[in-house]
């Protein structure tokens, strides 16, 4: 029987860092090909931390990108991101799967204000907007760019060619997958959340799973499950 391609669209050192994180036993089962859809760029902003109550990362790119941490405390979405920035010193007071579960724990935690948004170009939603309209004045600062990457001949006649697992980790991936594929019809498509499904609504692909909870690991186990069926198919 033909492998499945697994085919992983982070950028290029979070494709390397998932495939890692995969047990052994399941790689052997796929024949993985990397195709970067976002290549991350720093733009060099500077970062004042003076007088500010504490700082917000909402993913691992705005750690990376950011200073060395202080004695302000620091507020995650996912694990992940929680991780590094205990890595790079930061004092992580608490992190949630996502966007929408940790602003409503930063207002019932009612932190020292002004708060400082470390992100990227692009995200979905202005969370400093919200929490400044929450009473909790948050500013922003952007330090890295996500550049949009083509889907490579290798990942398009992966695709073309037979079954294929794609893990999406958001909408604007999803939604880039959806424009760029040549061929989805034998693709299943590992969603991290159901809004990353939803920009595949008018995609036909063989199905779509959606991780139980938006976090690295369960989606790991989704992609467990994948691997599963279709060795059973």
């Amino acid at each position: 029987m033909t492998k499945p391609a697994l085919i992983l669209t982070r950028p290029a050192p979070a494709c390397a860092a998932f495939a890692a994180s995969l047990p052994d036993a399941l790689l052997s089962r796929v024949r993985v090909v990397t195709s970067p859809l976002l290549h991350i760029l720093p733009t060099a902003a500077p970062v004042d931390l003076g007088g500010i109550g504490g700082v917000i990362f909402t993913s691992a790119n705005g750690v990376a990108h950011g200073p060395e941490g202080g004695t302000v405390p620091a507020y995650c979405v996912g694990e992940a991101t929680a991780q590094a920035a205990a890595s790079k010193g930061w004092q992580v007071a608490f992190h949630a799967p996502d966007a929408a579960r940790l602003l409503p724990m930063i207002k019932a935690h009612r932190p020292a204000t002004p708060l400082l948004h470390l992100r990227g170009t692009h995200q979905r939603g202005d969370i400093a907007e919200r929490l400044t309209q929450a009473g909790l004045p948050t500013r922003a600062v952007v330090l890295y760019d996500q550049r949009a990457l083509p889907l490579t001949r290798d990942a398009q006649a992966a695709l073309a060619d037979g079954p294929s697992i794609v893990p999406l980790f958001s909408p604007r991936t999803a939604a880039q997958f959806a424009d760029q594929a040549c061929e989805t019809r034998r693709a299943t498509i590992i969603a991290l959340s159901p809004a990353v499904a939803e920009a595949l609504a008018r995609t036909v692909v063989q199905q779509i799973l959606i991780a139980p909870e938006p976090t690295a690991t369960s989606l790991r186990f989704t992609l467990e499950t994948a691997v599963d069926w279709n060795r059973l198919a």
